[in-house]
Order: structure tokens, then sequence, then C-alpha cells
């Protein structure tokens, strides 16, 4: 999978805003396109398991991919752990959703330690041999899996971290409480 800037900013900028909480979402694909990830929706900062909230966003989400070209192609998540970086039981179980409707889906979990650094933040897993496992050397030269569509994101998005815009992002939990906000597409931040 390549990110595109977006994929990785949005999600960096979900854990920043939301540091002492868990935070999760997920990364859409062109429906035409195998290799490319676009962006990313926020969904939650208050809730850490699955809820009927959940399904509701989802189709939320599935209504504005099916309407725009996209598809959900993986799932994120940062932990409120700073050095927790283990796919939870709930991430594991909505990316076998994912999984189960698209083959090629991934999850992330997010370095909360990196994601102010000019290191990469983001920690894939895929689903081989039955479970969920750590891509080893993701975003390196050793494994072509998992790289940016533009190799300087993590400067740039960091710089950007720094700089507040983290503040402009709307999560799903934001839009319930505000149903103005622009959790789908949070076109104020990129």
């Amino acid at each position: 999978m390549k990110f595109s800037h977006k994929a990785y900013l949005k999600p960096l900028a979900h854990a920043t805003k939301y540091p002492t909480g868990p935070v999760n979402g997920v990364f859409l694909a062109e429906t035409n396109s195998t290799n490319l990830v676009v962006d990313a929706v926020p969904l939650f900062h208050f809730w850490g398991t699955l809820t009927p909230m959940l399904e509701v966003a989802m189709t939320q989400i599935d209504l504005h991919c099916k309407a725009n070209g996209l598809r959900i192609i993986g799932y994120y998540e940062a932990s409120e752990r700073l050095e927790d970086v283990a796919l939870s039981l709930v991430g594991q179980k909505i990316a076998s959703q994912i999984h189960h409707v698209n083959p090629e889906a991934f999850a992330v979990v997010i370095k909360n330690q990196k994601i102010n650094s000019d290191d990469v933040a983001f920690m894939p897993y895929q689903f081989k041999e039955g479970q969920w496992r750590v891509s080893k050397d993701a975003f390196s030269d050793k494994n072509a899996d998992f790289s940016f569509e533009n190799s300087s994101s993590p400067t740039v998005v960091a710089k950007a971290l720094r700089g507040g815009l983290w503040e402009k992002l709307a999560d799903f939990d934001n839009h319930l409480e505000n149903i103005k906000e622009d959790w789908l597409t949070n076109k104020a931040v990129v």
C-alpha cells in the first residue's frame, strides 16, 4: 500500500487531538486502485469498544464511498497508552470485517511516540496465516508492501501538527455533538 499525504496526516492529527484516549478510523482507496490509500476518515475518540454508533458511522462512510468512487481499505487506531503498538481486540474485529470484504485490507497502529517526529508513526498489520501480524520493515527499502506517495510526508506532517493543524480535525464523535462538523472529508485538514 502506498499512502497519500492526506491518508498519513489525518490519523496522526486525530491521535494528536485526543492524546489521552483511544482513537480509531478507516482508510479509503479509489475503487479502481489496488495500492493507493487516498484518504482516512476518523471515527471515534470517546468509544474504544464496538457500539451501535460504529455501525451507523460505517454505513455513512460506505454511502460516502459509493458516491465518490471510493472503498474502505483499512483501519487505524492509536492507544491512550504511549508505548502501546499492539492491535487491540476491537481493532482486530473491525479490521477483520474490512478484510472479509477486501482481502488486501490492512490495519495500522499509530506509534504515539513518533507522531511529532520525522520518523514514520505507522505500524502496519497484515492478515497472514489466520491472524493479524506486524508487517516487518514497513516503510523501508526492505519492504515494498507499505510506502508513501511522497517520501517527505512524515516531515511535512510533523511540522503541520506542531503548527496546530490537528485542531481543525473532526471525527464522528464530534459530528454527533455538532452535525455541522465535516468528519467524512475534513477538507480543512489538508
